[in-house]
């Protein structure tokens, strides 16, 4: 038992302060790193940038405010042209242009190596004043793509013929392989109900009053290419009363005083 005591009172830890080590660039000190520097010509980093200001009062209710500024851009900007190409439209113009990717999806192409994967994208752009076009583009990334179909929706653009700049002159019925598509001019403030790729054309061209409905195939691309023939493809009233050798009488103008 003796034995025993002396060895526990061996490996017995003794009291001591407990000491806690301070690393040394944790001190503050007022001597700078480098004898240039002066309490007056040090950089004052808390005005270098608002990100740096954290606030230190704590606040009642969970409601925080937005420390950082949002920096993604708006919608306008996301449906905006930024390339400038070659073309008869000034770089101002391209720019004020609205881009909309209808369709951007993967394809395959197929040969001696293999399957060889691409994107596909389907762009179209117009002024909102009866200036519109829609173009392909193909490429490994989606982003390229997008930028190729751009530059050819620019390039194939052209200007439809608007009734009072806000509809159709007359029905329309366009066969485009397996899609039928059916544009019927309304009345003022009837809006645009028609199909989610015709609304967006609409938009683009800068036509308000219609309503469009799609027979058969819905692909996106079968309803597009038929949207631009069928606006394409449409008869002014004036030409045909040319061609019938008729005097032509703007009912809405003469009686209602349309604009």
């Amino acid at each position: 038992m003796l034995t025993l005591s002396r060895t526990f009172s061996k490996l017995a830890v003794s009291p001591s302060v407990a000491t806690v080590a301070v690393r040394s660039y944790a001190v503050e000190s007022k001597k700078l790193r480098h004898p240039a520097l002066t309490a007056e010509n040090a950089p004052q980093l808390n005005k270098v940038d608002s990100i740096l200001d954290f606030p230190t009062e704590k606040n009642d209710t969970l409601d925080q405010p937005k420390l950082f500024s949002s920096h993604r851009p708006a919608e306008v900007v996301l449906n905006a042209v930024t390339d400038i190409i070659d073309s008869p439209l000034s770089s101002k113009e391209q720019s004020e242009l609205m881009k909309k990717a209808l369709v951007i999806k993967r394809v395959v192409n197929m040969n001696g190596k293999g399957k060889q994967p691409s994107m596909y994208a389907l762009v179209v752009v117009g002024n909102g004043n009866g200036l519109a076009g829609y173009g392909e583009g193909k490429d490994e990334e989606a982003s390229r793509a997008v930028r190729k179909a751009t530059n050819r929706a620019i390039k194939n653009m052209r200007y439809f013929d608007r009734y009072d700049n806000r509809t159709v002159a007359m029905d329309l019925t366009h066969k485009f392989h397996a899609t039928t598509l059916e544009l019927r001019a309304r009345p003022p403030g009837f809006g645009i109900r028609t199909n989610h790729h015709v609304h967006e054309i609409c938009r683009c061209i800068g036509i308000q009053d219609i309503s469009a409905k799609v027979r058969g195939s819905t692909t996106p691309m079968n309803v597009i290419k038929a949207t631009f023939e069928a606006l394409s493809s449409q008869k002014l009233p004036e030409d045909i009363a040319r061609m019938r050798g008729k005097k032509l009488a703007d009912v809405q103008h003469v009686y209602y005083g349309g604009n």
